[in-house]
C-alpha cells in the first residue's frame, strides 16, 4: 500500500516537490503565486483611476472648463453692475433737469451705491478668480469702489436739490463737484478693464462692454 501510494502521489525531496516526474522548487511556486496576485492587484488599481477620470468629473483647478466657469461668474456680475449704471444715468438726467423723481432719484443713487459694493464683496469670493488675468479684477474693483464714491454723491446733491430747489443751483453744488474726482478714477478704470475683459468675453462667447456701459 505504501510502496503504491510513493509511486502515485507527489513526493517532497529535500524541499522539493516532485510532480508528473519534475521537481518544482516549493519556493518557486510561492513567488509565481505572489507575482499573480500583485498583476491582478495593479489591473485592479488601474481600472479605478480610469473610472475617476470618466466624463463628468468635477474640473481640476486649472482646467480650461474652470477658467470658463470663472468667466461665466464675473459675467453674471458686470450684467448687474450695467442695470445699475442705466439706472443712475437716468435719474443723474433727471436732477440735472429738475425733474418731477428727485426723490425716487435719490432712492436710486442710494440703492446703486449700495449694489456697487454687494459686488465688491462678490468678486472679492468670486469662484475661480484666480484662474482670471489679475490686472482685469484689479482694473474693475477699482471701477466700482470709484462708482460707489460717486453714486453716493449724486444721492447727497440730489438731497441738496430737494431741501433748497434745484434752480440755479446744480454746477456750484459741492457734492456734484466733489463727485468728479472719483468719475475720473472709473472712468480710467473701466476702459481698462473692458479692453481686458472684451478679448475674454470673445473666447467664452460671454459679452463684451464698452466703458460707458458699466
Amino acid at each position: 500500500m505504501n510502496g503504491q501510494q510513493n509511486m502515485n502521489g507527489p513526493q517532497r525531496t529535500g524541499g522539493r516537490r516532485r510532480l508528473g516526474g519534475r521537481l518544482v522548487p516549493v519556493t518557486a511556486a510561492v513567488v509565481l503565486m505572489a507575482i499573480v496576485a500583485g498583476l491582478i492587484a495593479v489591473r485592479a488599481l488601474s481600472g479605478s483611476a480610469a473610472a475617476s477620470g470618466t466624463p463628468g468629473a468635477t474640473p481640476s483647478a486649472s482646467s480650461p472648463e474652470a477658467r470658463r466657469q470663472a468667466a461665466v461668474g464675473l459675467a453674471g456680475l458686470l450684467a448687474q453692475s450695467v442695470t445699475d449704471r442705466a439706472d443712475v444715468t437716468g435719474a443723474a438726467e433727471d436732477v440735472r433737469g429738475c425733474g418731477p423723481s428727485l426723490r425716487q432719484d435719490a432712492r436710486i443713487f442710494t440703492r446703486a451705491a449700495s449694489s456697487r459694493q454687494h459686488l465688491l464683496s462678490r468678486l472679492a469670493t468670486l469662484p475661480g478668480r484666480s484662474l482670471l488675468p489679475a490686472a482685469m479684477l484689479a482694473d474693475l474693483t477699482s471701477a466700482w469702489q470709484a462708482s460707489a464714491q460717486v453714486d453716493t454723491d449724486l444721492a447727497q446733491w440730489t438731497q441738496d436739490n430737494i431741501a433748497r430747489g434745484c434752480h440755479g443751483h446744480g454746477r456750484s453744488d459741492a457734492h456734484l463737484r466733489a463727485s468728479a474726482i472719483p468719475e475720473g478714477r472709473a472712468t480710467l478704470s473701466k476702459r481698462a478693464f473692458a479692453a481686458r475683459w472684451n478679448p475674454v468675453a470673445r473666447q467664452y462667447g460671454l459679452k463684451t462692454y464698452q466703458r460707458s456701459q458699466l
